[in-house]
């Protein structure tokens, strides 16, 4: 059974820190299973924490993990407001840390101002912690109910391929869930997602399918 540890100080200092010096606001394919750097030797504990936005608030992650899996997903949030409490996350001591968001970010500020700036703050405090990191995609996405969308799947992509050069450069693992939302003609999987952007049953399914097997190695 998984065990929560209590947080040393200086990870909440180091959130602290990363915050008061962060300014918010060509294609690379991946593997999900790519690293680049060697591993650390042991993971501090068998937490894992996943932070993001709405998508991750309304996944029920005790249907596919009993063990101490948190939820840090808040509705609506950006990727500035999720690197804003990140400390809550670095106070919870996990082992992992799976970090999703995006989507509020090209939806709110427009594809010409949304960076990835907030999560590579967020993966940097999470490994200057010893903590390891999982960077998600950006699920792909053309019709949202709710909404008039301020982004194309081209935006998207690009949103992702930054994503894949941070975990290049500092070997986290990456999960690609946007290609797992793709039909196999390339067009958007309507049957994955409950409303156009936030997955149903099966879309959730579909992510832990790809996100279990790079817990499971990093827990290693």
């Amino acid at each position: 059974m998984r065990t929560i540890p209590d947080a040393p100080m200086i990870w909440k200092t180091l959130a602290t820190l990363a915050l008061c010096g962060l300014s918010a606001c060509g294609s690379v394919s991946i593997t999900a299973q790519t690293t680049t750097l060697p591993r650390q030797s042991k993971p501090l504990s068998n937490v894992v924490a996943f932070v993001g936005d709405s998508i991750t608030h309304r996944w029920d992650l005790t249907q596919y993990d009993p063990n101490p899996t948190l939820n840090f997903g808040v509705d609506a949030d950006t990727t500035v407001q999720m690197l804003a409490r990140f400390g809550d996350v670095l106070a919870a001591a996990p082992g992992v840390v799976v970090i999703l968001g995006g989507i509020n970010d090209l939806q709110v500020f427009g594809p010409s101002a949304a960076n990835t700036d907030s999560i590579e703050a967020m993966a940097s405090m999470a490994k200057a912690a010893g903590i390891r990191v999982i960077l998600c995609s950006v699920m792909p996405t053309t019709d949202f109910q709710y909404a008039t969308l301020h982004f194309t799947l081209a935006d998207i992509r690009a949103f992702n391929d930054s994503l894949i050069q941070i975990a290049r450069a500092n070997g986290y693992l990456y999960a690609d869930y946007y290609d797992e939302f793709l039909n196999a003609d390339g067009t958007v999987n309507d049957s994955l997602y409950m409303d156009g952007l936030h997955p149903n049953a099966s879309g959730y399914a579909k992510m832990w399918t790809v996100v279990a097997p790079l817990i499971d190695e990093d827990l290693q």
